[in-house]
């Protein structure tokens, strides 16, 4: 059973990779930095090592520089945490055996892996030989030139094909805000709504091209979480408030209630029931808009911490700000979570999530920069993945 070394400073990216290369045959062995992978290739003799990063990180550079004096024919592929071709080039330019991207799935590593297993350094020897015949002599070295060749077109091959796939344009996923402290989010009539409780204003952002259309100031309110129900928009407003808006163009008050479960960081309307998430308690609270907002049930929310709600017009679903995920509960038992998706935009922890969205096709996040408020906001888009059970 050949043996693997998965390099990755995340625990989580080591175990998703190692699941996938057990499924494939191999022993995986996992280590979390420069020196653990050094070390497993001097006790373990590997046939491969797998190395996570970003687009940006150095890992493989450094680890391709120890191997040249440790194991200089040892192939290495990079796992890249996002798809950027350029990146990739420059990987491969490098000296990596190949690169793969995102999901690292058993069927989009197989025949990565097949490939780099089946790869083999020439082997040296510094003992003594016999002189081959002049005829065999001949023979080898025209076989080395013409491997050489070989190898030198299929280089150049893959090299003129990971650069046209650098030419292909890459979808935009996340776009700059022109606000430091987004609260909120929620999707109404075709626009992104994203209120700034640092300027206690709203702004309407154009689905299309996501240009600010509208912006509304809110002089009594410092407005978080916020959702559409019933004809109204609600505003989770500090301190210790929600607000019932009118959908007019000014978005006139109808009610202000006082908030029985204060902290309300996240809301969403399920057609009959508002929905909020209380990050003091960690729980999920279910709501009567009547006059008061009664709470006629609270849940646990079964995880780390929420940070903001959203209804896909079936079911209800959260972002999870301590495990970076995307979580899908059971309507009729929030506590219970039916599936979750991983959030890779949040893995660097440059960003915290504040709102969540659903807009009929994809979801959107917005982030506050850490530390809180340290320039610009950021709004991500993040698409479901083909089969949803």
């Amino acid at each position: 059973m050949p043996v693997i070394v998965i390099l990755a400073a995340e625990e989580k990216d080591r175990k998703e990779l190692s699941l996938s290369v057990g499924e494939l045959g191999h022993r995986a062995v996992q280590v979390s930095d420069l020196m653990g992978a050094l070390e497993a290739v001097r006790a373990e003799r590997p046939k491969l090592i797998i190395v996570v990063q970003t687009a940006s990180g150095t890992m493989a550079d450094s680890l391709l520089a120890e191997l040249e004096r440790e194991a200089p024919m040892l192939p290495v592929v990079v796992a890249m945490t996002e798809r950027k071709a350029s990146r990739a080039v420059e990987l491969m330019k490098a000296g990596v055996f190949d690169v793969v991207a995102p999901p690292w799935t058993p069927e989009g590593l197989s025949a990565c892996l097949s490939k780099a297993l089946r790869f083999r350094g020439t082997a040296l020897s510094v003992a003594p030989q016999e002189e081959a015949p002049r005829g065999a002599l001949q023979y080898l070295l025209i076989a080395l030139v013409v491997l050489g060749i070989a190898l030198g077109f299929a280089a150049l091959r893959k090299r003129r094909e990971l650069a046209r796939l650098a030419e292909r344009p890459v979808p935009k996923t996340s776009w700059e805000v022109p606000y430091s402290h987004p609260g909120g989010l929620a999707v109404h009539g075709g626009e992104l709504w994203i209120t700034d409780w640092y300027s206690q204003s709203l702004y309407r952002h154009s689905l299309a091209d996501l240009r600010v259309v509208r912006t509304i100031h809110f002089p009594r309110e410092i407005p978080g979480a916020l959702a559409f129900g019933g004809d109204a928009l609600w505003v989770a407003a500090a301190p210790r408030s929600i607000v019932k808006h009118m959908l007019d163009d000014r978005l006139g008050v109808l009610g202000w209630f006082p908030d029985s479960v204060p902290q309300t960081v996240g809301m969403a309307y399920d057609g009959l029931y508002l929905w909020t998430c209380d990050r003091a308690t960690g729980r999920l609270h279910k709501r009567i808009p009547d006059e008061s907002l009664s709470v006629v049930e609270s849940y646990a929310y079964g995880s780390g911490r929420p940070a903001a709600l959203a209804f896909d017009g079936k079911t209800l679903w959260s972002v999870d700000v301590v495990n970076r995920e995307l979580l899908r509960h059971d309507l009729a038992d929030p506590s219970r979570v039916t599936l979750r998706l991983p959030l890779p935009e949040y893995r660097s922890g440059e960003w915290a999530p504040v709102g969540l969205a659903f807009d009929g096709d994809k979801f959107w996040t917005v982030a506050e920069r850490r530390p809180k408020g340290e320039g610009a906001g950021r709004l991500f888009v993040h698409p479901l993945p083909p089969a949803q059970p």
